[in-house]
């Protein structure tokens, strides 16, 4: 099966998404799905005071800060035609050179997609989505660039309005469910063990260590292993 298919059969949850949680397992899939070693989704309200941010997900903490200017050119609306994917593509071999291609190379990565979202009718809430590829043959799983951004503009379009689904986040939480995987994952975490060393212990690779993790994360609603190790003690999961 082509990564564009897994990685559209990875969007079906979105249909019945009733919780953030539900949404962050959705990005968390569909990255996982196109190769990407990081990934971050921010969903930003637009306002006359500035922009204000409504959720965020990603993989490790504040990994795109470092990419940071990219975005506010995307988040405005002017400069981009009505229907225009608003997107920026940066890699090491593209010929060029900027703080975004220093940060690649400090990262160790080898390009980075970033882009902005409305949802299926326009409004003053957009999707931020950006992407890591650690090599060239992870972002060339796809055809072409182009068609690398249109999948993520599709997935973009269709988180934001995920989003604006959502019931009132005032009523009560659903009981929060951990797999046995994720649950290893956080007691190695508590216990003080890197991802690596947790992959050791467990006889599997970083990478699947980091996506139970990151799994955790969206279930406890955290961003770091320290605070889903804490609200999943005071849950009563560890």
């Amino acid at each position: 099966m082509r990564p564009s298919t897994r990685a559209l059969r990875a969007l079906r949850p979105l249909i019945e998404a009733s919780c953030p949680a539900a949404i962050g397992k959705v990005v968390r899939e569909f990255s996982w799905e196109l190769g990407a070693a990081h990934y971050a989704l921010c969903i930003v309200q637009c306002t006359s005071d500035g922009n204000v941010l409504r959720l965020r997900y990603e993989d490790a903490p504040g990994w795109w800060e470092g990419f940071r200017p990219e975005l506010p050119p995307l988040v405005a609306p002017s400069g981009w035609r009505s229907g225009q994917v608003r997107m920026v593509w940066r890699a090491l071999d593209d010929g060029e050179t900027s703080s975004a291609h220093d940060e690649l190379r400090r990262l160790g990565a080898h390009g980075a997609l970033f882009l902005v979202a409305e949802g299926l009718h326009p409004g003053d809430t957009v999707a931020c989505l950006a992407l890591l590829f650690d090599s060239p043959a992870a972002a060339s799983r796809l055809e072409t660039h182009a068609q690398l951004a249109d999948l993520c503009h599709h997935a973009a379009s269709l988180l934001v309005d995920a989003y604006l689904r959502l019931p009132d986040q005032d009523q009560p939480a659903l009981p929060i469910r951990l797999s046995a995987r994720e649950q290893e994952c956080l007691h190695w975490a508590s216990m003080g063990k890197t991802g690596g060393e947790t992959a050791q212990i467990l006889g599997v690779s970083e990478r699947t260590v980091n996506f139970h993790l990151g799994n955790a994360f969206a279930k406890l609603q955290v961003n770091n292993k320290q605070a889903a190790v804490a609200q999943a003690i005071l849950q009563g999961l560890l």
